[in-house]
């Protein structure tokens, strides 16, 4: 770079503060070093396995995640509840394959200028990432600051980064994407099948109040039963229905022993065509829609060997209390239909 040429950097935030734009020119305070592409992280590019422990800190944030068994994660601040594995590889991978672009400022009155400054200042948008291995081994280690991207472009091309106990910062090759909240990282998946796998759908207030929904086919038309007769049930209501427990995601969770007892305001039980049979209550509190579901341990044992390993979640549902969107608690509702009698033929 000649003297007194600039050059034109555009950054933009990708913590919880939002996006921020400036522009920074090149001068004595910002030495154009090369990292001729070397690996930021080398003992984790060589041996991204090893990594067991994932932490991360900003400002009052501490999350930590812990790999337990060979494909699943927990986070330790939520009860041990399953992170998405799909999110903590990839932030393995892109810290593994980070490397050296260009060095950039020594003096921390400027760190703020693209986010490298320590995460527990007020107002910071930094990140502190440390993974560590099974041994406490540290694997990986930097404050992860704004990404880079061109004017002509408004790609990111690259992070800002500094070793928290070093001064030098530096651009670095990659984006990394983090959360900037807890649930984010979970895998907020319930259950994970298609609705024409329903066989059965049972929907019960209390006793001597029931509706089955049935078909006697793969995807054939359904058949009701309620205290008023049979037929065939309503097109629009039949795929609500069939929606309502397939492909559920959650907006929080904790465990079963912490719920409060509640009246539920619908009690139902699913049974799919491979023959797995899935018990739930849905409860309403303080505009909140919570599912609770029960399935029997061998009912997994047996449908794991089909499934794959993301799917591993399904074997916890008798632990947790979910609470989940009002959208999908609506098609739940719909059964209510059925119980009062208030249906359509098809």
């Amino acid at each position: 770079m000649k003297k007194g040429s600039s050059l034109i950097l555009v950054l933009m935030a990708v913590f919880s503060s939002g996006a921020a734009f400036f522009s920074i020119s090149s001068s004595k305070d910002y030495l154009y070093v090369l990292g001729n592409g070397k690996l930021v992280f080398p003992l984790l590019h060589a041996t991204p396995e090893q990594a067991k422990l994932l932490s991360i800190e900003a400002g009052d944030r501490r999350l930590k995640f812990k790999q337990k068994g060979d494909f699943v994660w927990v986070a330790e601040d939520k009860f041990g509840y399953p992170a998405s594995s799909v999110l903590v590889k990839k932030v393995i991978s892109q810290l593994a394959g980070m490397r050296k672009i260009e060095a950039k400022t020594k003096m921390a009155s400027r760190y703020h200028q693209i986010g490298v400054e320590s995460p527990y200042q007020p107002g910071a948008n930094s990140v502190l990432v440390r993974l560590e291995g099974a041994n406490g081994e540290v694997l990986a280690e930097s404050i992860l600051g704004a990404q880079f991207r061109r004017n002509n472009i408004g790609v990111a091309e690259g992070t800002f980064i500094r070793h928290p106990k070093k001064q030098q910062a530096w651009l670095a090759s990659g984006n990394i994407e983090i959360p900037n909240n807890l649930v984010s990282w979970l895998d907020t998946r319930i259950t994970n099948f298609e609705p024409t796998e329903i066989k059965q759908i049972k929907l019960w207030l209390e006793p001597g109040n029931m509706a089955i929904v049935d078909r006697p086919e793969y995807k054939s038309a359904f058949i009701y039963q309620n205290r008023l007769g049979v037929g065939y049930l309503d097109k629009e209501i039949s795929k609500e229905l069939s929606k309502c427990l397939s492909k559920l995601s959650f907006l929080d969770v904790w465990p079963r022993n912490l719920a409060k007892k509640r009246i539920p305001v619908l009690k139902f039980e699913v049974e799919t065509f491979s023959g797995q049979k899935i018990s739930g209550q849905l409860f309403e509190s303080h505009k909140q829609k919570i599912l609770q579901l029960s399935a029997e341990e061998k009912d997994f044992r047996e449908k794991l060997i089909q499934v794959s390993l993301e799917n591993k979640i399904y074997s916890e549902l008798n632990k947790w209390t979910y609470v989940i969107p009002s959208w999908q608690a609506e098609r739940f509702l719909v059964g209510l239909t059925l119980l009062k009698g208030d249906v359509q033929q098809r």
